[in-house]
């Protein structure tokens, strides 16, 4: 299973066992294929560690805990020729990942071995879970077709296909890296944090900085709320609480609390409820998705959550709604 969800919740404790630090556990998959580009690998695997580290000094503890994964069990060859050890997706079937990142880069070799594997990452796309693409274009991502192959002749299709459409430059797998994890620090812990991180890295230029922080986090206290606000709506799908958007916005709950109600007229937990119903009757109207999935993929605990909630604000049960809808 792979998840949309916020990470686990954990508490880092004392000698004497008191609790010190509330923490954040995060699942990540990097996925390798082929030839992908070793750099581009270490770079998200080094970006995500200094962030733990970082972390630990402040109000929330972040754990990334990183699963290396291909479409086979063993290693996996890189464009560096080195071998690297990896696990195959299957075995992780049911396991749950917060973020996926898929490492193709521009020597990768693509064929038709590969395509339950980019199957499994489709799947995950689709229940907006946050899967970043590195490198060169992956045949069959994005809900392109993506048959089942199994001749020479089609392999030798697909793998040629996939290098005469690669123009990026392993700088530029370097790039997308890069890019992808600050992003998802950026996402998790805010604006500061991210540059934090980037600023212990040497490889970063000042255009990738800018191209990261472009909508960055402003000063006022309106525009901490705006971001704070952006966040949540991105983030609704997730378990995400209003103690992780406060740090996003760099400000306590309560000044959070006190100004968002402000300029918003309503709370951040009103905000972040209207953001997942929205999500709720979308997926009510489009799919046929029993109402504990809906309840899974819009970021509530359960389906007896959604429905009191749903009610509450909707004034009717999601399947009525459902029903309604759809006769109209």
């Amino acid at each position: 299973m792979i998840s949309t969800h916020a990470p686990q919740r954990f508490e880092i404790k004392d000698s004497e066992g008191t609790d010190v630090i509330p923490g954040r556990l995060r699942h990540v998959a990097v996925v390798l294929f082929d030839g992908f580009d070793l750099l581009s690998a270490s770079v998200i695997a080094n970006v995500l560690e200094i962030a733990t580290e970082l972390s630990a000094c402040g109000p929330i503890q972040w754990t990334y805990r990183i699963t290396t994964l291909s479409d086979h069990d063993g290693y996996v060859a890189s464009s560096a020729a080195l071998l690297v050890s990896a696990e195959t997706f299957d075995a992780h079937a049911g396991h749950e990942f917060d973020a996926i990142f898929a490492i193709v880069g521009a020597d990768a070799c693509i064929d038709s071995r590969a395509v339950p594997l980019i199957a499994w990452i489709n799947r995950a796309r689709s229940k907006a879970a946050d899967v970043r693409l590195v490198g060169a274009p992956l045949p069959g991502l994005d809900g392109h077709a993506c048959d089942e192959l199994h001749d020479d002749e089609h392999d030798s299709q697909l793998n040629t296909s996939h290098r005469s459409g690669d123009c990026r430059t392993k700088s530029q797998s370097l790039n997308d890296a890069l890019t992808g994890a600050l992003k998802l620090i950026r996402r998790d812990m805010g604006d500061n944090m991210a540059r934090r991180v980037a600023e212990r890295l040497s490889i970063c230029s000042r255009d990738m900085l800018n191209a990261i922080f472009e909508d960055v986090v402003g000063n006022t206290p309106a525009e901490k709320v705006r971001a704070a606000a952006h966040w949540l709506q991105d983030n609704c799908r997730r378990q995400v609480t209003i103690e992780d958007a406060a740090q996003v916005a760099a400000m306590s709950e309560r000044s959070l609390l006190r100004h968002f109600r402000s300029e918003l007229g309503m709370t951040p937990s009103d905000y972040l409820m209207h953001a997942r119903l929205q999500v709720v009757c979308s997926l009510l109207v489009e799919t046929d998705l029993p109402v504990d999935k809906v309840a899974k993929r819009a970021g509530l605990t359960s389906g007896d959550h959604l429905a009191r909630s749903f009610r509450r604000h909707m004034k009717t049960s999601p399947t009525e709604y459902r029903a309604q809808r759809r006769m109209q």
